[in-house]
């Protein structure tokens, strides 16, 4: 499966080196007949419990589920690719499931906040909320045939920092700075896509104008070769016809001969 997110930092060179070390396991895990989709599914039951941990105040066992839940998201992948079953509808599992594992992990990080604070859970929804909107903006590019990969703050970055939030018990800092990182990833896919749609609509408008011109020639070449041919097939039409006429009107030889005759005979 490829990579979810990927400037690519974490999730996508990061992301390829430790797949290649995991490919051992996955082919391991491939050869049990674990599939795919049920390490998918495992994920996403392993980002619940690990929610409903952080949300109970077990921040550091919390740590240990992000990474568990990280490791499985990577062997899905890997097994997908040993055994040659990567397919776009596991690819689109595998990215549904990261979506509602981010929004499960952030959730117990908001009923966490919510016992110290009032407004401290705004700021795990508003991380959810740009995590969305990144993740959204790089599916309706890629569906529109354009790249948004790329930015500071991609999935992997996310759950690293948030580990290490759990870890030392620094939630809201280091919201705060997935939130600014996270909208500044949103602004450089825009970016980054708008500028692939403008070259694209350049192209096109060049392209339109190419075909536009192509056939404006073709129809004054079409127009000058129906004239020439026209012109060409009149005059071999009408030679033979004035030849024609003008033979018809010229009289006989014998007749001019035999007026001729007559006419000195007919003088006194």
């Amino acid at each position: 499966m490829p990579p979810d997110e990927g400037v690519e930092l974490l999730d996508g060179r990061l992301r390829a080196s430790v797949s290649q070390g995991l490919a051992p396991l996955g082919r391991g895990l491939r050869s049990l007949g674990i599939s795919p989709n049920v390490l998918t599914a495992s994920g996403l039951f392993v980002s619940a419990i690990t929610a409903c941990l952080i949300a109970n105040g077990d921040l550091r066992w919390g740590v240990l589920g992000i990474a568990l839940s990280g490791l499985v998201d990577l062997l899905d992948g890997s097994v997908a690719r040993t055994g040659g079953t990567a397919s776009p509808r596991g690819s689109f599992f595998d990215s549904v499931a990261d979506r509602v594992s981010d929004g499960l992990v952030l959730g117990g990080v908001a009923w966490y906040l919510a016992g110290e604070s009032a407004h401290a859970p705004m700021l795990a929804f508003a991380a959810m909320a740009l995590s969305m909107l990144i993740s959204y903006e790089r599916a309706k590019a890629e569906a529109l045939g354009f790249n948004a990969q790329g930015g500071l703050m991609e999935r992997a970055e996310r759950m690293i920092l948030l580990g290490f939030a759990l870890f030392f018990n620094m939630l809201v800092p280091a919201l705060w700075i997935m939130i600014v990182l996270t909208a500044v990833t949103a602004v450089q896919r825009f970016i980054k896509v708008w500028a692939q749609a403008s070259g694209a609509k350049a192209e096109l408008r060049e392209s339109v104008r190419h075909r536009r011109l192509a056939r404006r020639v073709g129809t004054r070449s079409a127009s000058r070769s129906s004239e020439s041919s026209r012109l060409s097939g009149s005059s071999g039409e009408d030679g033979p016809g004035i030849s024609a006429w003008w033979g018809s009107r010229r009289p006989a030889a014998g007749s001019m001969t035999r007026r001729r005759s007559l006419a000195r005979r007919s003088r006194p």
